[in-house]
């Protein structure tokens, strides 16, 4: 539906165009996105994705040069789908082309000289697509200079935003106007069950989606009572097929935990707690059906999940129980991210009891496993929350200051206090210009 409204409002004078969807259609304009550049789509355009963030105005032409040039590079020298007819792109960056104080220029004059050397058939066009722009109010400002520029014919801007956050309504209202919206309605909750049910109508599994994407479909419309009612035709049908194949269980720990968390919304504690309860002893029965990790999987997951019920529900004792189970499956299954946010809930239930001497050996513990992490997963992770925790307890007694800074600066480096300290705030805009430049070099 959506290619067919591109190809419909595509050839519009307006420069930029943009996609205008509900909030749970951004996941189907990302998948437009891809599918406009796959090898088997019948959208003859030529499409270049870009990820920067437009964090520096001045630089922001630069970053995408960087980016267009990889993906050209990319183009030339990769193997190639036999179905794809090749021709080599003769074109590279010209970063002189910054003039007028206009800093869009340089992009949008790199981006025409591409499209001449594209030379593409009158209706077709050479399409820049800012996929990381959304809620950027850095972007606004470039792309106005953009517009002021000399954007040829054959050349489309492509970015999107939602109804419930029209980020790029006011180029719209422009005169002339410089933007073009495609508006989508594209029903996701009718599509995706009727997605469900293309399969083959003798596999029980067919049946179930149809019941399941139900179940969702009401959850997402806050229908509480249709979606305990799906929800238990889905334990009805998993239940049933548990008999002829076990990874059905694996279902039945998943509509459980679906179901639990539904009633958090509608704030029924002993229901919700209930449901935990019920995905905690499916993944618990599951050993009975397993010789693999699966039920161990199933396992931590359902722990996790219903200690957090727990601490929220302030019952301190049972959470630390929970996380603390939690804790060690995924310390065995080598799943360190969760295995050390699973230590930090386990100390801060048991600080909330007092329990120092509890709370300062599972950190501890968790503390050593960032040894065996990388940097980027160490900073991807809660481990600096780990250690924001450790260093507010009593420790003394059990590990020395020396050590937690040694340990600390193995992970993050001399500054690994600064990183503990801002872990929760949202990283200031030197440090994303930072990021972003180190993306493209």
């Amino acid at each position: 539906m959506i290619c067919e409204k591109w190809e419909e409002e595509k050839t519009v004078e307006s420069p930029i165009i943009r996609l205008s969807c509900h909030d749970d259609e951004v996941d189907m304009v990302e998948t437009f996105y891809t599918y406009m550049i796959a090898a088997d789509t019948p959208v003859m355009d030529i499409a270049f994705h870009f990820d920067s963030v437009c964090t520096d105005v001045r630089m922001f032409s630069s970053f995408l040069l960087k980016e267009l040039e990889e993906i050209i590079q990319i183009w030339n020298e990769s193997a190639k789908d036999p179905r794809i007819e090749y021709v080599a792109i003769m074109w590279r960056a010209d970063y002189l082309l910054q003039k007028n104080g206009n800093p869009a220029l340089m992009f949008v004059e790199n981006f025409n000289r591409l499209a001449k050397e594209m030379d593409l058939p009158e209706g077709l066009f050479t399409v820049a697509i800012f996929k990381a722009v959304a809620n950027n109010k850095e972007f606004i400002p470039w792309i106005k200079h953009a517009v002021h520029t000399s954007i040829l014919p054959g050349v489309k801007f492509l970015l999107s935003d939602t109804y419930s956050q029209p980020f790029f309504q006011s180029l719209e209202l422009k005169s002339p106007p410089v933007m073009h919206t495609i508006r989508l309605n594209l029903d996701m909750p009718k599509a995706m069950e009727q997605v469900a049910a293309m399969g083959d109508p003798l596999d029980p599994a067919t049946a179930y989606r149809q019941v399941f994407m139900k179940m969702i479909n009401a959850m997402g419309a806050a229908k509480e009572d249709d979606a305990e009612k799906w929800g238990k035709e889905c334990i009805s049908l998993a239940t049933e097929n548990l008999k002829r194949d076990p990874y059905w269980i694996t279902q039945l720990v998943v509509v459980y935990t679906a179901l639990a968390n539904d009633k958090i919304r509608f704030k029924k504690k002993k229901t919700t707690l209930e449901y935990a309860n019920k995905a905690v002893e499916t993944a618990t029965a599951s050993k009975l059906y397993f010789e693999n990790e699966v039920s161990d999987i199933l396992m931590a997951q359902t722990l996790m999940f219903r200690a957090t019920i727990f601490f929220v529900q302030d019952n301190w004792l049972e959470s630390l129980n929970d996380y603390t189970a939690s804790f060690q499956l995924y310390k065995q299954r080598g799943n360190l991210a969760l295995a050390i946010e699973a230590s930090r809930m386990a100390a801060k239930s048991a600080i909330k009891m007092s329990q120092n001497s509890k709370a300062v050996k599972i950190l501890i513990e968790g503390l050593y496993l960032g040894r065996n992490m990388d940097k980027e997963a160490a900073r991807g992770c809660t481990y600096p929350g780990l250690l924001e925790v450790l260093l507010q307890t009593n420790h003394s007694a059990f590990i020395s200051m020396e050590e937690i800074d040694k340990t600390a600066r193995d992970v993050y480096g001399d500054d690994w206090v600064t990183i503990v300290n801002n872990w929760k705030k949202v990283p200031d805009k030197a440090l994303l210009n930072q990021q972003v430049l180190e993306a493209t070099e």
